[in-house]
């Protein structure tokens, strides 16, 4: 499996399947013109809808990231990655306010974010 969804997350499965394609894109794991997996394919190892995984090939699709060959499947496009960062910093900031407004002292934040850059590359996604 290339990545897996968190289901108790705020943010649409289908959203996530785009943060992680765009993820991996920007860390060369994948680079254009490599072939994704197919929409049926990708539906049945992450176990969601398959709706689900064609509405985030369309969106990646229309911004550019997939382009359709006709008879093969999608392969990687272009990522522009100033707005990938963007969404990113974007997200980065509504958790944080979300952290402000619950009360979590700031620099409880500060050293959780310092542990995470500490971590080896291999555990960024726990």
């Amino acid at each position: 499996m290339w990545f897996s969804i968190d289901f108790g997350s705020h943010v649409p499965v289908y959203r996530q399947i785009m943060e992680k394609m765009k993820t991996l894109i920007k860390s060369g794991e994948l680079k254009k013109g490599d072939f994704v997996p197919s929409i049926r394919t990708l539906a049945e190892d992450l176990q969601v809808n398959i709706n689900t995984v064609a509405r985030a090939y369309r969106e990646l699709t229309n911004e550019g990231v997939l382009k359709p060959v006709r008879g093969e499947g999608y392969v990687v496009g272009e990522l522009n990655e100033q707005d990938f960062l963007d969404q990113l910093l974007n997200q980065f900031d509504r958790s944080v306010l979300e952290c402000k407004r619950v009360g979590i002292d700031q620099q409880l934040l500060i050293e959780r974010l310092k542990e995470i850059y500490r971590r080896d590359d291999d555990d960024t996604e726990g």
